[in-house]
């Protein structure tokens, strides 16, 4: 039986899983329909460069490989692929921040069916663990041990109440803030690669982008694909 591309919640709150596979799927009849004409170009290499990304995730889990680093960084270049904006006027990318803040902001205006907030309250759990870890807080690499603490159990209390009072854009955008902090840590070498004092931070940040990644990309293909994302950033030329 094939599987089919939905988002269906499961009697205990959990989402469905989406392979690329069927992700794809749901993406052709948009993509070879109205999404074909040439003023969608964008959305299309975005998305064709998103699923790249979350394929090659896809096939270290195949083969049985344990790569959290691969897994995390490869994660967030998916992502990338689809929050990225060109600036035309300094002719170099938007910062990630700014973009990603953006991006964040306009596709929960496009979630109609909920499922980026239905998401993040089935995985609170986790976002709960992400957020709770001081060495993902930039105050404490910024403040030291004390005053990280303090601001671990803020951060901790704000996630919460968001949840609780249905404000998912923001629980999800903090628990990227700090998922983005472990990737910085280790495309700009600040990390051992497999080292065993980020071991847990990494594999829960890499988990919770395979978790988000299906999420963010099913809004795109089922109600966001007309949006006006920005200026790609390095077009395919010949």
């Amino acid at each position: 039986m094939k599987q089919q591309a939905t988002l269906n919640h499961a009697p205990d709150g959990e989402l469905k899983s989406l392979f690329v596979r069927d992700l794809r799927r749901r993406w052709k009849p948009v993509k070879e329909g109205e999404a074909a004409a040439p003023e969608h170009e964008a959305v299309r290499i975005r998305l064709h460069r998103c699923f790249s990304w979350m394929q090659r995730i896809e096939d270290l889990a195949a083969a049985g490989l344990d790569a959290d680093d691969a897994r995390l960084v490869y994660g967030w270049i998916a992502m990338n692929s689809l929050y990225g904006r060109w600036d035309q006027e300094r002719k170099e990318p938007v910062t990630d921040r700014e973009s990603l803040a953006t991006f964040l902001h306009r596709l929960f205006k496009h979630d109609h069916d909920d499922v980026l907030g239905a998401t993040v309250k089935a995985h609170r759990k986790l976002a709960e663990s992400i957020v709770g870890d001081e060495f993902l807080n930039k105050h404490f690499w910024r403040e030291g041990d004390e005053n990280s603490i303090r601001s671990v159990q803020r951060a901790m209390y704000r996630l919460r109440s968001e949840i609780g009072d249905g404000k998912c854009h923001k629980a999800l955008a903090s628990t990227l803030d700090r998922v983005y902090l472990a990737r910085c840590q280790l495309v700009h070498g600040a990390a051992t690669f497999e080292g065993k004092l980020n071991r847990t931070a990494v594999r829960r940040c890499a988990r919770f982008m395979e978790i988000a990644l299906p999420a963010i990309t099913t809004v795109i293909i089922d109600h966001a694909w007309e949006e006006d994302w920005g200026n790609l950033c390095y077009p395919p030329s010949s």
